[in-house]
């Protein structure tokens, strides 16, 4: 029988966990009740804070794909380090269990020092190759389609394992592949 090393972790802090985890679990009845900013701040909060005691948030990263989206910023974006600073960005901002980017355009522009038009733009780089997808959400009271929210392509990033994971991979657009003389 083989040993294992396991971290004790101290009873006050597995009573934190136990409640963010029963937190997380009662909100999520309630998404749609909700204002959806509030909402993802909230479970943005929680899985920050389970994570960092945990001390290690995990996303499967496919290195090929990544390096694909990586190479094809770096050639093709209107603003290549702004882009590749974005798209860095998406990952530490990344809800765990939908792939969802928990930053929106706004904050994404002041994070990395940029104006909101630049950053649609370079979002709208990004759906177009299949890196992100982009949905709209109708908010009450608000004109126009909607608020953006942006999901990683699970082809590139994902949290899911085994069977979901296929099952979402096969279900996602492939990305752009870039043809060199008609060769990919």
């Amino acid at each position: 029988m083989a040993a294992t090393i396991t971290r004790l972790t101290p009873k006050p802090e597995r009573l934190r966990q136990d409640q963010a985890d029963l937190l997380r679990q009662a909100l999520l009845p309630f998404e749609e009740q909700m204002p959806a900013d509030a909402f993802r701040a909230v479970i943005g909060l929680i899985d920050r804070q389970t994570a960092s005691r945990k001390r290690w948030t995990f996303v499967m990263l496919s290195p090929e794909q990544n390096a694909i989206v990586v190479d094809y910023l770096a050639e093709h974006s209107k603003r290549p380090l702004t882009a590749l600073r974005v798209w860095a960005l998406c990952f530490k901002h990344l809800r765990t269990d939908t792939g969802e980017i928990l930053l929106t355009r706004d904050e994404i522009a002041d994070k990395v020092n940029q104006r909101p038009q630049e950053i649609s733009q370079i979002m709208s780089e990004l759906v177009a190759f299949r890196a992100i997808t982009r949905t709209r959400q109708k908010v009450g009271g608000m004109k126009g389609p909607g608020m953006v929210h942006y999901f990683m392509n699970p082809n590139v990033a994902t949290h899911l394992s085994g069977s979901e994971r296929d099952a979402a991979q096969e279900e996602a657009p492939p990305l752009l592949v870039l043809m060199n003389g008609g060769k990919p």
